[in-house]
Parts: C-alpha cells; structure tokens; sequence
C-alpha cells in the first residue's frame, strides 16, 4: 500500500509538473488508463486537503473564503485548485482581549474632585452630549465642499465642545457625559460598516484612531469633573462602531474603578436610561428605528419609570442634525420629547455624494431640575 501511494505522489507531481499522461506512463513502466487512476486518487485526495484546517486555531473563524476553480483536460469537469481563507477573530477572543486590557489599567485613572461652594444646586444635572465625532473619519474640503477631518480634527472637535459647554454649567450636582455612538468611524480594519458594507474613507491606523478615542473621552471626563461633583459616562453603540463602544465601556469602566466621583453606566441594552427626580432621561443612536415609535417603545421598555416621572426626554443622533419630533402623549399620560442632536463631524464623500450636506455641526448640553424638569439648553457650534 505504502508503495502504491508512493508512486501515485510521484505520478501526481509529474502530471502538476506538466508532464503528459503518456510521458508518465512511459517514465514509470504502466499503462496510460494505470496513470489516469493514481491522477483521479490523488486529485480526490489534494482536494480534501485543500480546506486548510483554521477552524482548529483558537479563537478564529473564517467567514470569507476565496476559491480558484481549475478544469479537468479529461472530464471537462471543474475542480477546486486551491481556497484561500480568511481568518478574523471571534467575539469571544475580543472579550479575552478586553479582559487583559481592563486589567492592565484597573484604577490607574484619577480624577481630581471639585470642591464645594456656597452656589452648588444639588437639584441640577448637567447633560453634556457627544454626538457622532466619528473619530477616524477622513474628509477633504476639496472633495465634499464642507471641511476638512481627521483624527485630530474630531479630537479638538470633542475637547473644544466639552469645554465650552462644561463653561457655562451651574455648578450641578451631577455631570452626565453622553458619548452618543459613532465615537469611533470604523468598527475594525475592514473600514465598512457592519450592516450596509459602506466602504468608508479613514484617517491613518486602527491602533492610531483607537488611542485618539480613549485619549479624547479621558479630557472630556476631566473637563466634567471640574464642574460637577459626580459624573457618569454613558456610551450609545452606533451603527459605525458597536464592537469598539463595548470595548470602551467595559476599559472606562476598569480605568476609573478607583474614582468615586466616576461612575460608567454598564446597562447592556442599546437605550440607557436614569432617573433625576421627576425627570426621565434616555439615551441612543437613533438608527434602525422611525421616530414616531419611540414614545411606545420607551413607555413598554422604561414602564415602572416611566409612571415614576412627569418629564421625559429622550435624546439621539446617527441623522447628523437637529432635529425634533412633538411631544406624543401615550396611554394619556404626558409624552415623550423626542430629540436628534447634531454631528460634530461634517460630511465624509458618501454623505457628500449622497447630498447630505449643508446642515450645522455641533454639540448640545441640558440642565434639569430634580422638581422642575428641563431648564436651560446650551448650544456649540462648530
């Protein structure tokens, strides 16, 4: 048997190496129907080797599959010549990556406290909104008519809004940051999105625009904390980057384990919510869902606090400008606000070629009253 399988390797590597049929019958003393059986066995056998076996390498699977087809000179038949596979990591192995990132930078986050004064209102809360600053977005004025962008422009872009608007607070109790999904352009280096396969145009390096974010939502958190005694960072997944906000939440989180007056809001679900007295606030992208059906789905999502307050507002983005629905009244209760806030990144070239443009880019920020609701809004433009 070993003898047999020893020629027909050597047959088949003669037959791959061009030789004829009748030259390798010739060479090794057998009849030509004798050749054509070792090439059929063995073309059966390269075949079943031909999936390379990356299902086995731990934490990989291989979504994508590139297959070059060859013809048989004898039986016109089509066979698989060779399959390259392509590799990506699976979720599970991003959740151990995470894992040894947050324990890398467990509590070595510090955030000095404010102190106190005569003029603080324990009854007020700030909302300080970050809307799509699609951080690795590239944009070029030249192309879209609107503005350059990149990484360092959506930097300064998030840094310049918090603090402008973080300015004119007054002197709250709580500082709520909202990172309102699209914090990061691309999910991955594929550089599309997830769900529609927009190819998308990007600014330098994942590992770059990765550091940019972290970078950029750690001065945010120090400008809140100059202004309000506790802070909560609350983080909407967007459609461009739903992987990297869960990893954002989860290193966030472990980074200011060790700051009491930081807290991360680690609700699972894509809305967030909190209560500030008889105020209900939540939070999300905005994608995927019409706006007209947010008062039902909050009402049945949200029920026991929803009966709990009198003022609702619910706050989104991923249309990139301002935009807002009446309030609905549902089951004859007061309604639901419903908000979308604008941008801070400008048009990239599909939003251009799409004619998406003209609209103004900006941040927002809120403060409510326990009792009284919402009382002053405060704009940023860009």
């Amino acid at each position: 048997m070993d003898n047999k399988n020893g020629k027909q390797a050597k047959v088949w590597k003669m037959y791959q190496d061009g030789a004829t049929r009748s030259q390798i019958a010739d060479a090794f003393g057998i009849s030509v129907p004798t050749v054509n059986t070792h090439i059929k066995r063995a073309r059966q056998a390269d075949k079943n080797k031909k999936r390379a076996p990356i299902d086995d390498i731990n934490g990989h699977a291989s979504p994508l599959t590139t297959v070059q087809y060859k013809r048989d000179e004898e039986t016109g038949q089509y066979y698989v010549a060779n399959e390259w596979r392509r590799i990506v990591p699976e979720f599970n192995a991003i959740e151990q990556i995470v894992e040894r990132l947050c324990q890398d930078v467990k509590g070595i986050g510090k955030v000095k406290k404010r102190k106190d004064r005569k003029t603080d209102s324990d009854n007020m809360l700030f909302e300080l909104d970050i809307f799509d600053p699609h951080v690795g977005m590239y944009a070029s004025e030249r192309q879209t008519l609107e503005a350059d962008y990149d990484c360092d422009i959506a930097a300064k872009r998030m840094v310049e809004a918090a603090e402008s608007l973080a300015s004119r607070a007054n002197r709250p109790r709580k500082v709520c940051i909202i990172f309102g999904g699209d914090i990061q352009h691309m999910d991955n280096r594929n550089n599309r999105t997830e769900k529609s396969g927009h190819t998308l145009d990007v600014d330098t390096r994942y590992q770059r625009v990765v550091s940019y974010v972290v970078s950029s939502c750690r001065e945010v958190v120090q400008i809140a904390a100059q202004v309000g005694s506790e802070v909560e960072i609350v983080i909407t997944p967007g459609n461009h980057d739903w992987h990297a906000c869960v990893w954002l939440i989860s290193v966030l989180d472990a980074y200011y384990a060790n700051c009491p007056n930081v807290t991360v809001n680690m609700q699972q679900s894509p809305r967030k919510a909190i209560t500030w007295g008889n105020n209900l606030l939540i939070w999300t992208h905005g994608d995927g869902i019409a706006a007209q059906k947010w008062p039902s789905i909050i009402a049945a999502e949200f029920a026991q606090l929803w009966g709990q307050t009198k003022y609702r507002y619910l706050k989104m983005g991923h249309v990139h400008h301002k935009k807002s629905i009446a309030p609905v009244v549902v089951n004859e209760q007061a309604g639901l606000c419903v908000e979308y806030l604008a941008a801070l990144c400008p048009s990239d070239t599909w939003h251009s070629d799409a004619g998406f443009v003209g609209t103004q880019r900006g941040a927002s920020a809120f403060e409510y009253h326990k009792k009284h609701g919402l009382q002053t809004r405060f704009y940023h433009n860009c």
